[in-house]
């Protein structure tokens, strides 16, 4: 082994001027420089660790021959570490992803074994991790607030600081609104809760809040982000049918382990059940779907290890196949195509039945069409994964089937049933170390802005550094409420933190939350949208798409029909949708015809016979299809007229961002603003430039909040508010606060002389700074 000399005499020169610096803390401040460098090549996880040299318990340190309490210059497991890059014997060695000792993580080292190397109690590195022990009273969310209100007390006494302010009620309003609905408040929905004089206002609005159909419309989004849905990104199939399942799932206050347990053993066709969606999404990518999985749902990201022993984490390409194996079989995931005629149960017969009546190629084109969407079955096929044929760390196993096992926490033993059963239990259970320590992370970060743990998917097996007592209280209280995310949520909002001043110190990386009130933070695109239809319309949250599926190819109950026909009625459907699709280039071939009819009588000024033509054409298309084919849906979606009173002058676009299909058109206001396409998870953006500032000043929806008929126009005018009072409501409608004195006394200068003062005091706030942020 070779020493870096040259920077060991300016390491034993520094060692003397830092001695009464604290001494790192081995588990708090040592073990993850271990973990995160070491771990992957010299622990338990590896059959033969490199080197012969295991770094995961104390005793395998002490036998390493590479530590010298005291002497850091002797030690190896720093020496090494000090090496130049570029030499070969650095540790870690630098390929495969590894990345060297940050200057910090070096110095921890270096104070740690200068200060004798003192393990404390730790003994060795628990791989599975422990799991959880499971209370079986319940609690409240009352009892919750205030244990993190205490906690949060404690923090600030230990440190000498102290928590924000409290927010004036105004702020509260309008950040509540933010974070549980989704949108500002109305002027009306404003005006009702600053005038109420009740102490516990606070509280019975947040009840109110989460209990409504605005909060299942935010919390969709947030879901549908992690899950990455498509409403209209599933070929051939009715993929909004999943978006209506999480929508009824949150509707109906499903708890979240049932959610979870619900998608990961969903079987079916989609139109029978929405949650095969789960699996239908990644179509023919196993691994992938094991990699997001374990992203959303545990919090920890091992997509590393797909090819190769991750060379940050003691997560192994084993590891990771081993938990793949658990879902490898399921039939949307293990054919490469995504989809198979042997999810047809009529297929054999068919095939038969063509067979004997040797039947022509497009017939048998016409009954692939017709059966396409029954290939998509989502069922448990048997099918095993195997080791690949270029791992590395075993060749004997190569091509060999890999058995499902749990990459922590309690081990699964044998398996009777189907495996992603068995996968199901183990992941929702209350003792699995991250599942319930997982959502309950993001959820502090949905209402707070910032998570306990940075990254969310960013849990592994060590603890936490910071905040442990409050992420043990928490993924307790998760576990307490049988995981009701609307009363953990209800909990969390009542806490003197989030009531607090917001901060706004933009977060460094790494730097946990100093607990002094929620982060100030840009609103997501889906609130900037739905804000803005607050403004536009009445009663956003109730107002529901007019899109209909009836009569279309991919209407539910027709695809429903088709999977219960028998094998001789698939191949007359076959024939009847043949005959329509040939029909129908007939139709559209003569649509020209027509047109150039009309253009010919439009161009001779005949109007008598423009009219005749336009007569006779319309009854030719109307009776251009049998009533047989008719009947046969074979259309697409349309959309029904508006009937309500409240949005009969809107046009149909114009609904919650919950209920917009996904993925839109790159032009479209909510991409402008950095709406995900859902390709990946949480892959939205809300850093500024140039087309928010550009949608807000000339775009179509600050068009429409101007106009007379919108929402907040009729408002203002009911209101017969004039001069400084209707700027005060102007103020009030679009930041939900009081203008100062000096705001109401410069506008007044700046609009003097302007035939629309009120219209240009709107337009200046919705373009405002603070428009766009939530506080």
């Amino acid at each position: 082994m070779r020493f870096a000399f040259p920077m060991l005499a300016s390491l034993a020169l520094s060692s003397a001027m830092s001695d009464a610096a604290a001494t790192p803390h081995f588990e708090r401040e040592v073990l993850p420089v271990l973990y995160n460098h070491c771990f992957s090549c010299h622990s338990e996880k590896q059959a033969k660790p490199k080197g012969g040299l295991r770094l995961d318990s104390v005793q395998s340190i002490r036998e390493g021959d590479v530590l010298v309490p005291g002497k850091p210059e002797e030690s190896g497991m720093l020496t090494r570490a000090l090496l130049p890059v570029t030499d070969e014997d650095v540790m870690p060695p630098l390929k495969g992803g590894a990345q060297p000792l940050s200057e910090s993580e070096r110095d921890i080292l270096r104070r740690w074994i200068a200060a004798g190397a003192d393990f404390g109690t730790w003994e060795r590195f628990d791989h599975r991790g422990r799991s959880l022990a499971v209370a079986k009273a319940s609690v409240q969310p009352a009892d919750i607030t205030a244990k993190i209100d205490e906690l949060v007390a404690a923090h600030h006494a230990k440190q000498g600081t102290r928590l924000n302010p409290t927010t004036s009620d105004e702020t509260f309003l309008r950040r509540v609104y933010l974070d549980v609905m989704g949108r500002i408040p109305s002027l009306e929905e404003s005006t009702r809760f600053l005038t109420r004089k009740d102490a516990d206002k606070r509280a019975k609005l947040i009840d109110e809040l989460v209990g409504s159909k605005g909060f299942a419309s935010h919390f969709f989004n947030w879901k549908a982000d992690q899950l990455r849905l498509l409403t209209q990104g599933l070929p051939g199939l009715p993929g909004w049918l999943y978006d209506d399942w999480v929508k009824n799932a949150v509707r109906s206050r499903m708890p979240y382990d049932e959610f979870v347990r619900q998608l990961l053993s969903a079987s079916g066709y989609l139109w029978d059940n929405g949650a095969v969606g789960f699996y239908v999404r990644d179509l023919g990518m196993p691994l992938d779907h094991m990699s997001n999985l374990t992203r959303i749902f545990l919090g920890t990201r091992i997509e590393c290890a797909q090819c190769h022993d991750h060379p940050l984490q003691p997560v192994t390409q084993k590891d990771f196949y081993q938990m793949a194996a658990f879902t490898f079989g399921v039939s949307n995931l293990a054919s490469s195509s995504g989809f198979s005629e042997k999810n047809v149960k009529q297929w054999p017969e068919v095939k038969e039945k063509l067979d004997a009546m040797q039947a022509e190629s497009a017939l048998r084109q016409s009954v692939s069409r017709t059966i396409a969407p029954l290939k998509r079955l989502t069922t448990d096929t048997g099918k095993c994964l195997t080791f690949p044929e270029t791992y590395v760390y075993d060749k004997a196993v190569r091509k060999k089937p890999v058995p499902p096992q749990t990459l922590f926490g309690e081990p699964i033993g044998d398996i009777t049933g189907a495996p992603r059963e068995a996968f199901a239990a183990w992941m929702t259970s209350p003792r699995n170390p991250r599942f319930a320590k997982n959502i309950a992370n993001r959820l502090w970060k949905f209402v707070m802005g910032s998570a306990l743990i940075e990254p969310v998917d960013g849990l592994s097996g060590l603890p936490e550094a910071q905040h442990a007592e409050l992420v043990k209280v928490i993924t307790e209280a998760m576990i307490g409420l049988r995981f009701d995310e609307r009363a953990f949520l209800t909990a969390l909002l009542n806490t003197r933190l989030y009531q607090s001043e917001s901060v706004r110190d933009t977060p460094k990386p790494g730097v946990p939350s100093d607990l002094r009130g929620p982060l100030l933070r840009r609103l997501s695109a889906e609130q900037v949208w739905d804000s803005c239809l607050t403004l536009i319309m009445q009663d956003p949250d109730e107002r529901a798409s007019l899109r209909r599926n009836d009569g279309s190819m991919l209407d539910p109950q027709r695809l429903r029909n088709v999977s219960a026909m028998s094998a001789d009625e698939l191949i007359q459907r076959a024939r009847d949708e043949k005959e329509y699709r040939e029909r129908d280039r007939e139709y559209h071939l003569r649509l020209v015809e027509q047109s150039k009819e009309r253009a010919t009588a439009r161009a001779s000024g005949d109007d008598k016979k423009l009219k005749a033509l336009q007569a006779a054409h319309s009854k030719e298309n109307d009776d251009f299809f049998s009533p047989r084919l008719k009947a046969m849906q074979m259309g697409g979606a349309y959309f029904a007229k508006e009937t309500d009173p409240r949005w009969k002058h809107l046009t149909n676009d114009l609904l919650r961002a919950s209920e917009v299909p996904v993925p839109l058109r790159l032009g479209h206001f909510l991409r402008q603003f950095g709406q995900s396409d859902r390709r990946e998870i949480d892959a939205f953006n809300r850093d500024p430039n140039t087309t928010h500032s550009l949608a807000l000043m000339n775009g179509e929806l600050t068009e429409r909040i101007l106009a007379k008929d919108s929402h907040l126009q009729r408002t203002l005018v009911a209101s017969k508010a004039k001069g400084d009072d209707l700027t005060r409501l102007l103020y009030h409608a679009v930041l939900v606060r009081s203008a100062s004195d000096d705001e109401l006394a410069e506008l007044t200068t700046l609009t003097q002389g302007s035939p629309a003062a009120s219209q240009d005091i709107l337009w200046a706030l919705l373009n405002s700074p603070e428009f766009l942020f939530n506080q």
